[in-house]
């Protein structure tokens, strides 16, 4: 052997050291538990080399051996740990190499290496081991190389929905709002046309008992929206069905069923004292008494299908499917219709009239009911083709290689291949970038269903089942402060209606009776950005802790404000066009006298309105129930004292005070709700200002 061969030989030995000796150190970055794969498929002997599988204990054990081995064993076992040669592996995963001690040399590699070079090498490696003890990480690396704060941060930031994709969703919820008008003006004209003016008057109180009493349980609807909604923000990257989701919407199902059995008990047991509270006084028609406990009693059996379309309902929204609770109300609206024309003309005192038109509700709910229920858990047809699951192994060998198994998928990619060279040659780059377009817009244009959600989870007979304690109990929270705010919201109407019939005579009340339907007929327009706020705010106010949710959350107050403006404006237009079309509503002119005179007040009213309810939903969203249930008990006291006032006044004979009094009152309401909720929506961003600093200075 020549000097030279020598000489390169100890050279190369002395790089290849080094290099191994730096691995070593940069391993030392490798996470715990992550394996570095080897270079070649096989070490020596056939067997495979020992992979790196916990750098920080191997660190651990190589300090150990610093302890009792020699300096010449350190640069030989622990620096160079794949060396060619006699090599036995011991159980901590680091080999060995067997010490062929000389006078002067040690053999590495198949080399001879000096005993000074291998002093040398000793210190280095001595020095690189030191620094990957300085440099490994005391815990997991995974959780302390960026704060996890930082790591949130980035990886989940929230959007806020621009004014577009707002009226996107709030105008088809708007049919969703309009449902229950809808139901009752098809009872109201069904009876009007079909069973006389007696039948008719009955629907009055009788109506607004029903449809006063089920705001009761409206805890339930803005429960399960905010539930729903947050879980499914939760679990957006989820494969595994959902089960945050998927056990809140089983519980709100469940839960709905007893509340609305509990509601239709309370109704029968309390229909007439209900009716004389609605009516206030004694002097009622027995026929029209007799009529309106029949509807109320009826109805109050299609409760627990009532109270369950609306969670369910409420349920879409919150996972932001519009389309199917439109699909499933329509679907009902047709049923209710075909029990009107069947029952209603019935000379039978518990089928015809007024309870056949309440029977018809009852078909059409517990119908409504049925068919939710087969939507959740009918799972529609895929027409997509079953992509072949393949090991990518050994398709690649089966492609590159010549054997037999292979010879299909050879022949397939070749086919594949002239197809998409010959697609290309004909299409021109600008046609492409199109085609990409289109695809684009097509992936954005996907919208969520909830057809098929609960398919394998839930059986319709699990509906009798009882809810899941700790998913129940979430519901709790929404009880007092929605209810209080319900209440608050009904008792407005009921003081109205009272002071009205009991003081400002008949012609007042036919007036009154015109706005009130041309007032429930414009109201969805706005009550809608309320659902569609509670859709959209809970998934961003949950991440509000975070710089970007913090101002996602107030870039989304802000358009959902201007969405209600947009609305106001709109429903202020319509009721300019109500002297306009008033005739067309009563042929008396007193009437029409009253309803132009209140007109002003109304546009008042439906001015603020769209901002009103934006905001009561944006706070709704953000789960401000507390301040929402204080705010509605003051109102339960303040707008009744100031409708009583208008009631004596009235009965003492002032002049200049009738309906118009009446409506000025309840729009100075209205202005009192925007002025407030705007105020607590800004008091909220604040708070949401002070405390993004603090969460993030730990990591700045």
């Amino acid at each position: 052997m020549s000097k030279d061969s020598s000489s390169q030989r100890r050279s190369t030995t002395v790089a290849l050291s080094f290099l191994v000796g730096i691995a070593h150190h940069v391993a030392a970055f490798v996470p715990n538990g992550v394996q570095m794969p080897p270079v070649s498929c096989a070490g020596k002997n056939g067997r495979s080399p020992t992979l790196i599988t916990n750098v920080p204990d191997q660190a651990v054990r190589l300090t150990e051996k610093q302890r009792f081995m020699s300096t010449e064993e350190i640069t030989l076992v622990d620096v160079v740990p794949m060396v060619s040669g006699p090599i036995l592996e011991d159980v901590d995963g680091i080999g060995e190499v067997l010490n062929q001690e000389n006078d002067d040399s040690m053999t590495a590699m198949g080399t001879i290496v000096p005993r000074e070079e291998v002093e040398a090498f000793a210190a280095s490696s001595e020095e690189i081991a030191q620094q990957i003890l300085d440099t490994l990480p005391t815990e997991s690396l995974t959780n302390d190389i960026f704060p996890q704060a930082v790591m949130n941060e980035e990886e989940t930031t929230p959007d806020a929905p621009g004014l577009r994709k707002i009226l996107k969703f709030a105008v088809p919820a708007i049919g969703v709002w309009l449902c229950s008008p809808i139901l009752s003006l098809i009872d109201t004209s069904s009876v009007g046309l079909l069973a006389g003016t007696a039948q008719q008057a009955a629907l009055n109180p009788a109506v607004a008992v029903t449809d006063y009493a089920a705001l009761l349980v409206a805890f339930m609807y803005t429960a399960t929206t905010n539930l729903v909604a947050t879980a499914q923000e939760k679990e957006n990257n989820c494969s595994e069905g959902k089960p945050r989701t998927t056990k809140a919407l089983i519980t709100s199902l469940q839960l709905s069923g007893i509340v609305g059995a509990a509601l239709g008990a309370c109704l029968i047991v309390l229909t007439k004292f209900l009716l004389r509270a609605i009516i206030g006084n004694d002097s009622l028609d027995p026929e029209v008494l007799s009529a309106a406990t029949k509807y109320v009693r009826i109805r109050a059996l299609g409760m627990p299908a009532a109270v369950v379309i609306g969670s369910a309902q409420s349920a879409s929204l919150g996972l932001q499917d519009i389309k199917s609770p439109l699909y499933v109300l329509v679907a009902a609206a047709v049923v209710n219709f075909i029990g009107d024309m069947l029952f209603v003309g019935s000379s039978s005192p518990w089928i015809g009239g007024a309870a056949g038109a309440a029977w018809a509700t009852v078909f059409s709910q517990y119908a409504a009911l049925f068919m939710f229920l087969k939507w959740f858990v009918s799972k529609p047809c895929s027409s997509k083709k079953t992509l072949e699951k393949m090991d990518l192994s050994d398709a690649i060998l089966e492609l590159t290689g010549n054997s037999a198994a292979g010879a299909s998928r050879r022949k397939r990619f070749r086919e594949s291949l002239k197809t998409m060279a010959s697609s290309s040659s004909k299409r021109s780059p600008l046609f492409s970038k199109k085609i990409r377009e289109e695809k684009k817009e097509s992936r954005k244009a996907h919208v969520f269903s909830t057809r098929g959600f609960l398919h394998g989870r839930f059986r319709k007979r699990d509906l009798l089942g009882l809810p899941d304690k700790e998913t129940a109990a979430k519901f709790w929270p929404y009880v007092i402060p929605v209810t209080t705010t319900s209440v608050g919201r009904v008792s407005s109407y009921v003081a109205m209606s009272h002071v009205v019939s009991s003081a400002l005579g008949t012609v007042s009340m036919a007036a009154n009776q015109v706005i009130l339907s041309l007032f429930y007929c414009l109201c969805p327009l706005a009550d809608s950005l309320n659902l569609t706020a509670q859709s959209f705010v809970p998934a961003i106010f949950a991440k509000r802790g975070q710089r970007a949710g913090a101002d996602a959350l107030k870039k989304t107050a802000g358009n959902f404000v201007k969405a209600g403006g947009l609305f106001g404006t709109l429903m202020v237009a319509a009721v300019a066009c109500i002297p306009i079309f008033s005739k067309f509503l009563t042929t008396d002119p007193t009437v029409i006298a009253q309803v132009n005179a209140a007109v002003p007040f109304l546009a008042g009213t439906f001015a603020v309105h769209g901002a009103t309810c934006a905001c009561e939903g944006l706070l709704l969203g953000q789960k401000d129930l507390g301040f929402l249930g204080k705010a509605y008990a003051a109102f339960f006291v303040g707008v009744p004292f100031f409708m009583l006032r208008v009631k004596k006044a009235a009965l003492s004979g002032l002049p200049n005070v009738g309906l118009s009094s009446v409506w000025q009152v309840f729009m100075g309401y209205q202005f009192v709700r925007t002025i407030l909720w705007i105020l607590r929506i800004k008091q909220l961003e604040a708070y949401t200002e002070k405390s993004v600093p603090s969460v993030t200075g730990a990591y700045q």
